[in-house]
């Protein structure tokens, strides 16, 4: 792949609170989201609850945090620069992979699976994991696609609806049989696969 993934910077982030990131993600991750205290967290963080509170109001604000430090992951450093320097097809597809592989990464399914879970007591926290995950990749991609559009003379009405539904065609159902624990025998070629149906299904929607 030619896209240099290093992950995109954190919002002005010092380097307290990106190890408080860091302990929630963890936490969160070992114990689930009821299980997990601000006081665990401060320990695997290094830093006196205090602090914790000083930069995360709550517990769902720190969730927010990790899940939106997973997407960043996922993103280059500079979408812009990498994007005019690819063709609009080459650009959907190295973008298309870094999503794939990303969403599927055991942290990433294992985060999804606890907001799931999490969801049906607390729906403010499913919210938090919408705001904070799909929206939040749908918003940063969807200028992008914008700019593809009207360089292929492309006609999309709503943008981010767009961005949704390529990311379901380039990632089911593989992403589901991967959430529930059913890995194909040949991951890489299947990721394979499923980009090159679903960007060709994506296409074909909008007209190209």
């Amino acid at each position: 792949m030619l896209i240099s993934m290093a992950k995109t910077p954190s919002p002005a982030r010092d380097a307290k609170e990106a190890a408080i990131v860091a302990a929630a993600r963890a936490t969160f991750l070992a114990q689930g989201y009821d299980s997990a205290s601000m006081d665990q967290i401060a320990l695997t963080a290094g830093v006196s609850k205090r602090t914790v509170y000083n930069r995360f109001r709550s517990k769902e604000e720190l969730f927010a945090a990790a899940i939106e430090e997973s997407c960043r992951e996922i993103l280059p450093v500079d979408l812009a620069a990498i994007e005019a320097n690819l063709s609009a097809d080459h650009f959907v597809s190295e973008m298309a992979h870094a999503y794939l592989r990303g969403v599927l990464a055991p942290e990433a399914l294992a985060l999804r699976r606890i907001a799931a879970f999490e969801a049906g007591r607390n729906p403010s926290l499913g919210k938090v994991y919408l705001t904070h995950g799909p929206a939040f990749m749908a918003a940063t991609f969807a200028p992008v696609l914008e700019r593809i559009a009207r360089r292929e003379g492309l006609k999309i009405d709503d943008v981010e609806t767009a961005i949704y539904q390529l990311g379901s065609l380039i990632s089911e159902p593989l992403y589901t049989q991967m959430l529930l624990g059913a890995p194909p025998p040949d991951f890489d070629a299947a990721i394979d696969l499923q980009i090159e149906s679903g960007i060709k299904a994506f296409w074909r929607i909008y007209g190209r």
